[in-house]
Formats: structure tokens, C-alpha cells, sequence
């Protein structure tokens, strides 16, 4: 039953559940509530912002008010034994004016892999618990757990896309090593690690304070000046080989960083080889 402070929140549900046959629950027509639900064992099947996908052990769901909501899920057989393997999750709704606030500030992806979170689990526990229990000031107590939980969710959530960002970061970093000696896009840069333009670079700029085409022509240019100094190959080579488009970008790009042309840079610096 909801509380009468309005601005209090209310747990209406909260349990830890081990599926070993298999079932589907499915809100269509959106929920009248919000749902937090934990993956711990196994696999299943969610609707997640209007596609079905494969919930692992450590995801998060997040659903509020009005949004459709499908879960299907089909324990399977060990190999060999054909012993049921069990789908296990901690399972949280409630509803609330304090939690449409927060809500409508936060806007919450809907899935985020959290893993075993401590603080978490031992949140959800406690609120399962106390709302088992039939005492006075019980909605109280759920009032001030359910907004702590949430606030932690909300810090675990952050504390991941940022883990998350730098590891894409790296990746896209990865993909720029390998291939700035071909022509590159800044599409195929962000697709190579399944991003927007605009999401590739702005991760790239907050972990390496450049954009990812500039750190693309770092790369050339590193690459670049160690055959110019180091190899007999010509520059209109040397520019090609280091993936620039055109002998006079490479010009003027090497110049801007050194100096000096390249031609004079490999005369005054460069390894003189001995003709044999």
C-alpha cells in the first residue's frame, strides 16, 4: 500500500527468485510501476528499449511507468546430465512521486551490466527482508532504503560508463594504431567499435584530450618521420606508406610538426648510409 506522504516511495514488491521451469511475463501495454531487476544465474529473454535481447549473469533492467516490459525465460540442461541449470535474479517495484523526480533527472539506460555489485546485493536483501515483515514505521524504513538504493544504482551505473568509456576508448585507440596507414573515415573509426561519430569522439577526446583524426595523423607522422630518417625510400613513398592522401598534406602536416620540409629534415637528421 503507498504511503500518505506523497513524496514518500513505496516498495510494493521485493523477492529473490530461482526459475527451474520455464515461463514469460509480459506488460504490453507498459507498467503502472518501476522494476529493478538483477540477473544472477543464467540466462534469459527482455524486451530492452524496444529490442529483445540476451540478459547475462550481472545485468541490470531498469523499467518505469509505461514501458513495455517482456521477459521470457527457459532454463536449460547441463550437457551430460541433464541436470536443470537454474535462472536466478533479485527482483524490486515500486512506485512514488520521489522516485518520478529521480527518475525524470537521471534517465537510467534500461540495461547495465553491474556485476555483483556488494552494496547493491546487500541493499536489495535488506529491502527484501524488511518488507517481509509486518511492524510499525516499516513503510519508513522502505522509504529511506529504496532512495539510498536507488542513489547507489545510480553511482555503481556512472562508476561503469566511465570504466566502460576508457575501455572503448582504448579499443578505438587499438583500431587507429592498426589501420592509420590505410585511409580511415571517422565513420569507420566510431563503427569499429559500434558508436556514433559524435559518441566516438567525444569518449576519445576525455581520455586522450584529442580527437581521434588528430591522433590518426600523430600516427602518420610518428610513422612517417622514422622512414624519413631511417630508409632510403622517397617521400612521395614515404608519405603514401604512412597513409597520407597526398604528397603536399604530408608536406605541409610534417612541416607544421617539425619544422622543417622533410626532405631538409632527413638531411639534417637523417642516417647516412654507407653505399656498400
Amino acid at each position: 500500500m503507498i504511503a500518505s506522504d506523497p513524496q514518500r516511495c513505496s516498495v510494493l514488491y521485493a523477492n529473490y527468485f530461482t526459475h527451474t521451469q520455464s515461463h514469460s511475463v509480459k506488460y504490453q501495454e507498459g507498467l503502472s510501476f518501476y522494476l529493478f531487476r538483477l540477473q544472477m544465474e543464467g540466462t534469459c529473454r527482455a524486451l530492452v528499449e524496444g529490442k529483445y535481447e540476451t540478459i547475462i549473469p550481472g545485468d541490470l533492467l531498469i523499467y518505469a511507468p509505461d514501458q513495455p516490459y517482456e521477459l521470457f525465460v527457459q532454463p536449460r540442461s547441463a550437457p551430460g546430465s541433464g541436470e536443470v541449470q537454474p535462472v536466478s535474479d533479485y527482483f524490486l517495484i515500486a512506485s512514488g512521486e520521489w522516485l518520478d523526480s529521480w527518475w525524470q533527472d537521471r534517465r537510467l539506460p534500461a540495461r547495465t551490466n553491474i556485476g555483483f555489485d556488494d552494496t547493491v546485493i546487500t541493499l536489495w536483501k535488506h529491502i527484501a527482508g524488511e518488507k517481509r515483515k509486518v511492524m510499525q514505521h516499516q513503510e519508513e524504513m522502505l522509504d529511506y532504503l529504496l532512495r539510498t538504493f536507488c542513489l547507489t544504482l545510480e553511482q555503481v551505473i556512472q562508476a561503469r560508463r566511465r570504466t566502460k568509456g576508457v575501455e572503448t576508448a582504448y579499443k578505438l585507440k587499438q583500431f587507429i594504431d592498426n589501420h592509420a596507414h590505410e585511409p580511415l573515415s571517422l565513420e569507420q573509426i566510431s563503427a569499429s567499435a559500434g558508436l556514433s561519430i559524435s559518441r566516438a569522439s567525444s569518449l576519445f577526446k576525455a581520455a586522450f584530450a584529442q580527437s581521434p583524426f588528430a591522433y590518426c595523423i600523430d600516427v602518420r607522422l610518428k610513422s612517417a618521420e622514422q622512414q624519413v630518417l631511417y630508409s632510403r625510400l622517397s617521400l612521395e613513398q614515404v608519405a603514401d606508406n604512412a597513409g597520407f592522401q597526398s604528397y603536399a598534406h604530408f608536406c605541409r602536416m610534417f612541416r607544421e610538426r617539425y619544422g622543417i620540409p622533410p626532405g631538409e629534415y632527413r638531411r639534417s637528421f637523417g642516417f647516412r648510409f654507407n653505399p656498400g
